[in-house]
């Protein structure tokens, strides 16, 4: 390939056998990284790594348990030594009115967006000191800056990932660990299809708050995690980017039809 920005890199991406984390592994891997896609599914993980091909492998995991999180890293550095970048993708929603809310699920949503991200970082990042260096994107979400009700288990989750972001970012600069976070906003996956199928989401509503008025694509998000991870972005340190079409600059619903209707030429 004619550029190659992650050339001879190994890339860890937790939540990489569908959706934003399958879309970061392709980018990857066409840009001459090796991917291990670490996920629990089983058949999708497989099913992602033949996809991609020579340049995937697949890794299968529980997040919810800290002692595989450390065992994974520890393979997959003594496999390949070296880990050059870690993504942290994997997450889940669990929607659900806040009265309502469950400590089971609660754990869930926190073992899941806030500890695994955490402990891969440690898992990771110690063999990234030692190594010399590395890039941590972590997925973040639009949800920390546009509420979206109905989800104060994820919401909370992925605030803690952007502290984590910018703690991390301060912290390991020094070890030459790069850390920044991708805050996406409504990208077409399957967290976001199915609520769309079942009524929960609307699409008329989504795309009436959205400046582009639109949909993010997954490539979108993965373009911007290529960024993140080459020597392009090595001036750019615990921030978190919003990937989100200028959904967070909080325009009101159809407020653009003021200025598609009045906004004619003289």
């Amino acid at each position: 390939m004619e550029n190659e920005r992650l050339k001879d890199k190994i890339a860890l991406i937790t939540g990489a056998a569908r959706g934003i984390g399958f879309g970061i592994a392709e980018k990857y891997a066409e840009e001459g990284a090796k991917v291990i896609i670490a996920d629990v599914l089983t058949e999708e993980g497989e099913a992602a790594k033949e996809k991609i091909g020579e340049k995937a492998d697949f890794y299968q995991i529980n997040l919810r348990s800290r002692e595989s999180i450390f065992e994974m890293a520890d393979v997959v550095h003594e496999k390949y030594g070296k880990i050059d970048i870690l993504v942290n993708c994997a997450g889940v929603a669990r929607p659900c009115p806040t009265l309502k809310l469950d400590e089971e699920t609660l754990d869930e949503v926190i073992d899941i967006n806030m500890k695994a991200p955490l402990f891969t970082c440690q898992a990771v990042g110690k063999y990234m000191r030692r190594d010399g260096g590395g890039a941590i994107v972590n997925i973040s979400s639009g949800n920390t800056k546009m509420i979206n009700v109905g989800r104060v288990p994820y919401g909370i989750t992925k605030g803690a990932v952007n502290l984590l972001t910018q703690q991390l970012g301060a912290e390991w600069a020094m070890y030459n660990i790069k850390v920044n976070a991708i805050a996406p906003g409504w990208i077409r996956t399957e967290m976001v299809e199915t609520p769309l199928k079942k009524g929960i989401l609307n699409e008329k509503d989504i795309v009436s708050v959205s400046p582009i008025e639109r949909f993010g694509k997954v490539e979108e998000v993965a373009n911007l995690a290529c960024f993140l991870a080459s020597e392009e972005s090595n001036y750019i340190v615990g921030q978190i980017i919003f990937a989100d079409g200028g959904w967070s600059t909080g325009i009101m619903p159809n407020a653009l039809n003021y200025i598609k209707e009045n906004d004619t030429e003289d």
